[in-house]
């Protein structure tokens, strides 16, 4: 049986010379393997770092590092208990962090991404998702070479299709979300679910605990947020403008996520201040408000380039 450990990633450097062979063999596998049938799926490079995911682990596990051609799609690995594995990969030039910066102070907690037309594919049968990060070389081509040594494999923990599908936000096309200091908006139909909700692992042969009465008792377990704090916070300041939540909320809110600091509005603090000029200019708004707003919000002058 499985024991809950917190999702603190396991770190595999793929730097050294077993690490170069698994990205040769995966830049072969893929060269001839590539899936170029579906809807939204992964471009060659992002279908790479899926690959050399499943590789390192099928070799951590023992297993032979690649799957016979008439394995079936649904799943990457089939546990001893019977227990059907998928991994999935994003890559990146960052390490893998389960808080991440911002210009404000106030860190994000970090989520991982899910294809939500995958996830509600029923043909796609696994029982679990296992969920790791690839950092990359600024050129993020397979295999890169024997000197690179930024290549690293976080394996962050595992959560059942069930779950992802239950408690994950799905987002459509379009959705805005923040990265660290930046935004960008999602190309695809994509669920969050983040990094705190997963089941970590102490080593990578913990995965060879989860039976399933465990995919069962986490299909019905009930995680925290899939927001960042921050979010929650922004959400509940539109809600109660809105009149449907009340300061009780917010006030709610702030004690169950710890967070007490001034959240950063999503535009820009210049736009706030030209609204409120404006406001002022029309005679419904008195300057006491504008120094109420400069307490919790700082207009940012042209300072050259």
């Amino acid at each position: 049986m499985y024991k809950y450990h917190h999702p603190n990633p396991i770190i595999i450097k793929l730097i050294d010379e077993l690490g170069f062979q698994l990205r040769q063999k995966t830049a072969e596998y893929i060269t001839i393997n590539q899936n170029l049938t579906g809807a939204e799926r992964g471009s060659k490079r992002e279908q790479g770092f899926g690959a050399l995911a499943e590789m390192v682990i099928r070799n951590k596990l023992g297993m032979p590092e690649i799957n016979p051609e008439d394995h079936p799609l649904g799943y990457d690995i089939l546990l001893p208990s019977g227990v059907k594995l998928d991994v999935k990969c994003r890559g990146g030039g960052l390490p893998f962090k389960e808080k991440y910066e911002s210009n404000d102070g106030i860190t994000r907690e970090a989520k991982h991404n899910f294809f939500a037309r995958q996830i509600h594919d029923d043909k796609l049968n696994t029982d679990i998702y296992l969920m790791t990060h690839l950092e990359t070389p600024s050129n993020r081509e397979l295999p890169g070479t024997a000197r690179q040594r930024k290549w690293t494999l976080y394996i962050c923990g595992w959560v059942s299709k069930e779950r992802v599908m239950r408690e994950g936000v799905y987002l459509p096309r379009g959705s805005l979300t923040e990265q660290g200091r930046t935004w960008f908006t999602y190309r695809g139909q994509e669920i969050e679910f983040y990094n705190r909700n997963l089941n970590g692992l102490c080593k990578i042969d913990d995965l060879l605990n989860i039976e399933h009465p465990d995919v069962e008792q986490d299909k019905n377990h009930k995680g925290d947020l899939n927001l960042t704090s921050v979010d929650a916070l922004r959400i509940t300041y539109d809600l109660i403008g809105r009149g449907i939540l009340l300061e009780k909320h917010l006030d709610f809110i702030k004690k169950e996520t710890g967070l007490n600091k001034i959240v950063k509005p999503i535009l820009h603090s210049n736009q706030y201040f030209h609204l409120l000029n404006w406001l002022k200019r029309k005679g419904a708004l008195t300057d006491n408000k504008i120094k109420q707003a400069r307490k919790i919000l700082q207009e940012e002058p042209y300072s050259g380039i």
